[in-house]
């Protein structure tokens, strides 16, 4: 029996593609910051921007621009998908969560990944082809 060679369809794409219809001026960085949010409740800042391999800075200004508009910190456009907390224990460190927007959004992209079907490879036509 032959084994067809395949792999997932590109969910990774389809849910890049649903953050940018939900936000359309949405950033990398915040991208970045929802998903391992999304993956690490309870994170904090220090150890999100390590998470993200990118300055603390960067990862505040991310985290906090998918606070909700109004809450304190919060930046524009104020996505309201995460939630910044402290964790009563240290009254200075925020940990960050999703918010009941952010639970449905990580709903929405686990249908996305659990729809992928595989496809199989295929290659480029002839004609497309360099030779050598």
């Amino acid at each position: 029996m032959t084994e067809v060679i395949g792999r997932r369809r590109n969910t990774l794409l389809a849910g890049l593609v649903l953050l940018k219809k939900l936000a359309p001026d949405i950033t990398i960085s915040e991208m970045l910051a929802f998903l391992y949010v999304a993956e690490n409740p309870g994170v904090r800042v220090k150890e999100l921007a390590a998470l993200m391999e990118t300055t603390e800075a960067t990862a505040s200004r991310a985290s906090r621009s998918l606070l909700h508009e109004g809450d304190p910190g919060a930046r524009s456009p104020g996505r309201g998908w995460l939630l910044m907390a402290s964790n009563g224990r240290e009254a200075v460190s925020r940990h960050l969560y999703l918010t009941e927007a952010g639970v449905a959004l990580v709903q929405r992209l686990d249908a996305l990944i659990e729809s992928a079907r595989p496809i199989g490879v295929r290659a480029a036509p002839a004609e497309l082809r360099i030779r050598r």
